[in-house]
């Protein structure tokens, strides 16, 4: 992960410290989704989680990391969908519509590439 800023502002104005989640915290994120790991959507699952628990105080107030799945969905409620929209343009920037695109060799056979 690329480093995040230590806070952002949410366009209503609720400031949100940032901490960038260690290898311990995303072991205890997985745990916190127990059985979400097991679904099709786990990686959009932990995508978000990661994002919401990466808030590590709101308005100068300190949160928990959360230890549960509900604790995690009450920490998206404080954020509030504003916070969200603030989390996903630090976390999911929008691409540079005049970035060039990576090239990819011609003589590269998808095949010879899995193997």
């Amino acid at each position: 992960m690329t480093m995040i800023p230590k806070e952002i502002t949410t366009a209503s104005g609720k400031k949100l410290e940032l901490k960038e989640l260690d290898p311990g915290n995303m072991l205890d994120l997985i745990e916190v989704a127990g059985t979400a790991m097991q679904s099709a959507s786990a990686g959009a699952w932990m995508g978000y989680a990661q994002m919401i628990c990466s808030v590590d105080a709101i308005d100068g107030v300190p949160v928990e990391m959360p230890e549960t799945k509900e604790q995690v969905k009450q920490l998206a409620r404080r954020i509030g969908n504003d916070g969200i929209i603030a989390l996903q343009a630090v976390f999911y920037p929008a691409k540079d519509k005049n970035a060039p695109e990576k090239a990819v060799p011609a003589d590269v056979d998808a095949e010879t590439a899995k193997n």
